[in-house]
């Protein structure tokens, strides 16, 4: 009987020992994916952060590529934006520089040729619970037509709603 006793608090202790370890958080990327209510030839484009998540406050360092399906030539524009999900707008004034004259891009770049470029942008110094990160690339004045563009919405429970039809991300770029 007292095998059964020793036996039993053995494995009570060898379970709550393995319930008490700390579990491994598993790191999740900050995924951009396709801008809503864009037309459809404007191009999605892969863009990474680091560090991932953004920190407030912090520089992070964008890496963008893509294949335009329209040339892009000198005084299209590369746009940087972090997006209020709740008050839908501008957490900062966003970050708008001359594509051609990014490191590693050489102008005109030619559609259908793939293009790579790192920028770097200071994080809002403060984030809300739920945010978007936007990166655009537009061409012509003064009316700014859409090129290339991607989104990645940061935290709250259920982005979906959000990132439908409710979210124009081309006025914010």
């Amino acid at each position: 009987m007292s095998r059964i006793f020793i036996l039993a608090f053995v494995l009570f202790a060898t379970l709550f020992a393995v319930n008490a370890a700390p579990l491994a958080l598993e790191k999740r990327e900050t995924e951009f994916g396709q801008c809503p209510n864009v037309p459809p030839t404007v191009v999605t484009l892969d863009v990474k952060i680091t560090p991932d998540p953004a920190v407030a406050g912090g520089d992070e360092t964008f890496d963008v590529k893509g294949t335009m399906q329209i040339d892009v030539v000198t005084g299209d524009q590369m746009v940087f934006a972090f997006i209020d999900l709740v008050a839908k707008q501008l957490l900062e004034d966003p970050l708008i520089v001359d594509i051609c004259s990014l490191p590693g891009v050489t102008c005109p770049i030619k559609a259908g040729t793939v293009f790579s470029t790192t920028q770097k942008y200071t994080a809002p110094s403060q984030l809300p619970d739920s945010y978007a990160i936007g990166v655009g690339i537009g061409s012509g004045q003064p009316e700014f037509v859409p090129l290339g563009c991607a989104i990645a919405f940061v935290g709250g429970n259920d982005l979906s709603a959000v990132s439908s039809a409710d979210l124009e991300v081309w006025n914010f770029l």
